[in-house]
């Protein structure tokens, strides 16, 4: 019996420019490094940020994770 993907939302930022879209995926593995967007607080206030982004607050020197409507420190 085959696997069934799940459809995962997807971006990659480099600077500037991000690249938005959807693949398939079970697992995303990442292979020596990952880089989150690094925003200062004001800057990540302005998201329209839905349950599960991460990013890397300037302000706080924080890695920090959006759940349940509120951004939360995880580390």
């Amino acid at each position: 019996m085959a696997e069934k993907k799940k459809q995962v939302q997807a971006a990659s930022f480099y600077g500037d420019a991000a690249i938005l879209g959807t693949v398939q995926a079970d697992t995303i593995a990442v292979g020596e490094t990952l880089t989150l967007a690094s925003l200062t607080t004001t800057q990540r206030n302005a998201l329209s940020a839905v349950n599960g982004m991460i990013v890397y607050n300037t302000t706080d020197a924080k890695i920090q994770g959006y759940q349940a409507g509120s951004w939360q420190n995880l580390i």
